[in-house]
């Protein structure tokens, strides 16, 4: 039976709701619940026959069958008739500043999902494991309880609860999952995490989601693997990943590899990277130098800004070598005057609309940043006349997760890497139609994170052995697409290249369906 559990160092409580304002559905909570649990909707967690090469350049021949091993309800639901049900003293709030807990009376209490009087699933809702007999288990110890990192207090709680609230729609869109759900906050701080961590080891967890950050992760992990729990994070620091340690998110550098790669493919060889002095701008010119110099070139120019800065207007011209482009057409217009004929009159028309002359020295720019920083940037390029249709703008998820690029005429034609756009639309409007807002872009991850667990927890027909390995070189697919998670703790994803379209986002290079061998 499912259980969902709200675990803290003051206790156990139930879990009705993370999340400020926000409207979230009732679960019916019950041992002996009389009414089954649906979605009018139907999803596919796919494990996907995928391979040890890179995701480029899939074609038919190569892609094998599809193992689907968790099929999930389609049942229509009459939600004015399905009235799931929370008893008051079981509800976990939150107040306009802080976490308030309400202890339930139990001992060890839990949201149940409950089928009319406990039956087994009818043969339409039973999970399906085909092939599952070649895969190796990565453990002989069954996952029945997972633990749940994650910050739903402090700085960044609506994030957390966001992830939060996509892990209950996977873990009750999910049928006949023999798992419990604990949830631990980490209050956004590498010591919240290190005690969430202790309390869920305590707790005899056998797989952790979470926590959302590197250094968090960093702090726990020597933790997890001496308790030999499995360790799913939700960061995308390579730098923390490790044997047992795996980092989900999306990972910067094959970011840049594919959008870099895309672009040489479409004719664009002279990259130059616009990035910030951090971490992650030194991440994204190591990147992406790597990825021109598989193509026998280097960059054409590499500058870093501080992302703070206000006024980034000289650097940007410096960068697009404006002046010297704009002393070029000077000095054209008086060479054309001095030679006072007909082709020199002619010319001299043709360079009155102009402000500069010639290219800058580079035809794509990355430009990894996102948000209100790349809306500060893109407009400059234009400004000194860094012309859009002939220089490509280059992105990475960031851009993803930003709002109204199409309102922005610099970046209109420009290309950024992001998973599928569908899948992440469709999961979107179930979101929100479940909880009653907008979940940030993230919050898909919660969701995929929970369909690999509940791979995970699925035993073979013949034993208790786990039926899937995370380390499968064929992977999982879901709402961000393809994903596989490698021995070392990093993870490989398939990206779909997409253009800033005027009416809004355009596919351009589909993401692919399954990894080559």
């Amino acid at each position: 039976m499912d259980r969902l559990i709200f675990v803290s160092s003051q206790g156990a409580y139930i879990l009705n709701s993370v999340g400020k304002n926000r409207k979230a559905s009732k679960y019916h909570i019950s041992s002996k619940g009389k009414k089954a649990f649906a979605f009018p909707f139907l999803i596919l967690i796919i494990l996907t026959l995928i391979g040890c090469q890179s995701n480029e350049g899939l074609v038919e021949n190569q892609r094998h069958e599809v193992i689907v091993p968790l099929a999930l309800s389609s049942k229509e639901i009459d939600h004015k008739k399905d009235k799931r049900t929370l008893k008051p003293e079981n509800k976990l709030y939150f107040g306009k500043e802080k976490l308030r807990l309400v202890r339930d009376k139990d001992t060890r209490n839990s949201i149940t999902r409950n089928r009319p009087n406990d039956s087994e699933p009818n043969s339409d809702e039973k999970s399906q494991l085909l092939g599952a007999k070649t895969l190796l288990p990565i453990s002989d110890k069954r996952i029945s309880e997972i633990g749940i990192l994650l910050p739903l207090s402090g700085n960044v709680d609506e994030i957390g609860g966001a992830l939060l609230d996509s892990i209950q729609l996977a873990f009750f869109e999910l049928l006949d999952l023999k798992v419990e759900l604990l949830i631990f906050d980490t209050r956004g701080t590498v010591e919240g995490a290190k005690q969430a961590a202790e309390l869920a080891i305590n707790a005899g967890v056998d797989l952790i989601l979470g926590p959302l950050f590197g250094g968090s992760t960093e702090a726990i992990a020597p933790m997890t693997k001496e308790a030999g729990i499995i360790l799913i994070s939700f960061s995308n620091d390579h730098l923390v990943a490790q044997e047992g340690v795996y980092v989900f998110g999306f990972l910067p550098s094959q970011q840049i590899t594919r959008i870099v790669n895309f672009a040489f493919e479409r004719g664009y060889k002279n990259l130059a990277a616009f990035v910030p002095d951090n971490y992650f701008g030194k991440l994204a010119i190591e990147a992406s130098r790597n990825a021109v110099l598989v193509q026998g070139k280097d960059l054409s120019r590499a500058e870093h800004y501080e992302a703070n800065s206000e006024n980034l207007t000289e650097l940007v011209k410096s960068f697009a070598d404006y002046q010297i482009r704009r002393d070029n057409l000077t000095t054209q217009r008086r060479q054309l005057l001095r030679q006072k004929d007909e082709i020199a009159d002619s010319l001299l028309t043709k360079l009155k609309g102009m402000d500069t002359l010639g290219n800058p020295p580079f035809d794509s720019v990355l430009l990894p940043a996102g948000g209100s920083e790349l809306k500060r940037i893109a407009p400059l390029f234009a400004f000194f006349d860094v012309d859009p249709s002939r220089v490509k703008l280059l992105g990475t998820t960031l851009w993803d997760e930003t709002a109204d690029l199409s309102l922005e005429p610099a970046l209109v034609g420009a290309w950024y890497v992001a998973p599928a756009p569908k899948g992440v639309s469709e999961f979107t409007e179930r979101f929100k139609k479940h909880y009653g807002y907008k979940p940030p872009r993230l919050a898909t991850l919660g969701y995929d994170a929970m369909l690999v667990a509940a791979a995970l927890s699925q035993t073979t027909h013949s034993d208790e052995h786990p039926a899937f390995d995370i380390h499968d070189p064929r992977g999982f697919i879901g709402v961000d697409g393809i994903i596989r998670l490698l021995p070392n703790g990093t993870n490989e994803r398939g990206y779909a290249v997409i253009e800033v379209g005027k009416s809004g986002p355009l596919v351009v290079d589909d993401a692919p369906l399954k990894f080559l061998y």
